[in-house]
């Protein structure tokens, strides 16, 4: 099976060198919704305001299976 890779971008978080095992890229995908979800959940609201991130997905050859760009902005003072 093949692996692919969660990079996220604008976070401090190191890159993704292991990766993850899908049976492809619709599951590469479905997977970088459900860990962008937990992110959000876990973070608990710590994104409003601040500057964008994004999960960049890959497959093992570097090409780009799916981007989910995340940012928040609240109410203006």
């Amino acid at each position: 099976m093949p692996r692919y890779f969660f990079h996220l971008v604008g976070s401090p978080m190191p890159e993704d060198s292991l990766g993850t095992v899908c049976p492809g890229p619709e599951d590469a995908r479905s997977q970088a919704v459900v860990a962008a979800g937990e992110m959000l959940r876990d973070i608990d609201g710590a994104f409003w305001d601040g500057p964008e991130w994004r999960m960049h997905v890959t497959d093992e050859e570097g090409a780009t299976v799916c981007e989910i760009r995340i940012s928040g902005r609240g109410p203006s003072a």
